[in-house]
């Protein structure tokens, strides 16, 4: 027998599984052609690979961040301002 969570996270899949969005309402990255629309269980699993990145991947934008920023600071004759990490 499943407990209130498991019936809750069962009920919230089924949702998602029917819930639709007209293709023409979702941006290119987001269609799907082969049908009219695209399941919000299907949109929620696109986001998510979209929000991963790795830590390489995050460090390299942070590190160009700060460099962008201390060259402003360079260009406009101020002090560096250093940011921690």
């Amino acid at each position: 027998m499943k407990n209130g969570y498991e019936l809750l996270a069962d009920f919230e899949k089924a949702l998602k599984d029917c819930i639709y969005v007209s293709n023409e309402k979702l941006p290119e990255f987001f269609r799907d052609e082969r049908t009219d629309g695209v399941s919000l269980a299907t949109l929620e699993r696109k986001c998510d690979e979209l929000d991963k990145i790795s830590e390489y991947e995050y460090t390299k934008q942070e590190k160009a961040k700060r460099v962008a920023m201390y060259a402003d600071d360079i260009a406009n004759g101020r002090e560096i301002q250093y940011l921690s990490k």
